[in-house]
This record gives C-alpha cells, structure tokens and sequence, in this order.
C-alpha cells in the first residue's frame, strides 16, 4: 500500500509519543515500512527538529520525539482528521453506490458503452 510522505512522517511521530523512546528494530515493527525507508523518513525528521536521537551504544539509537515535533502534530492532526472524514464520507458515498439496486443499474448502464 502507498503512504504518502506525511502519512509516514505522522505515524512515526503519534508511535514515538505512544511507546516514548524507540530503538530503530522496534520502530521497525511498529509502523509499516521496512529499514532504509524508515532510515530516510527518521533522518528527514531529525534534520528538521522533529525528533531527536541518543545513543544506547556503540551500534544502537532511540528515537525520541522533541518539542517541535510535538507542536507540529498539534497542528497537522486536526487537518489529517478532517481529510478522514472527507475520505470516509467518499467511501460512504460509493458505498452506496454500489448497493445491489444501483449495482444492477451501474452494470447495465456499463453495457451500452463499448470500449476501443
């Protein structure tokens, strides 16, 4: 499935305040991308202060989410909430759309229109 940038920025970001700090194999598991893309998104956000990183080790980090990060989501998740709804309400809508009755009549109207 196609996430969208901000999607996966969003996810990342709700996981780090739910779990608190992360190490990357258990990010890895919680949201759904595999390693190098998940590496991409996180330098993208610690790049921009939305998260940040302290070393565990010599080989391991956990990830944190900062301040700005946390400001960030206040304002982006009314608007990712909204753009729920609206997707929702198109489902809703097509859903009715393909009820039995007007399933039937989308089909046969589908029967007059011929294909190149």
């Amino acid at each position: 499935m196609y996430y969208s940038k901000l999607h996966m920025y969003v996810e990342i970001l709700c996981t780090l305040v739910s779990h608190g700090p992360l190490e990357l194999s258990q990010l890895t598991g919680k949201v759904e991308l595999d390693k190098p893309a998940l590496i991409e998104v996180l330098n993208f956000l610690y790049e921009h202060g939305l998260l940040g990183e302290q070393n565990l080790d010599e080989s391991e980090k956990a990830y944190f989410i900062t301040e700005r990060g946390i400001s960030v989501l206040k304002v982006v998740a009314p608007l990712i909430r909204e753009a729920q709804k609206k997707q929702l309400q198109n489902f809703e809508v097509a859903t009715n759309a393909l009820s039995a009755t007007n399933l039937e009549k989308f089909w046969k109207k589908q029967k007059g229109i011929h294909l190149r």
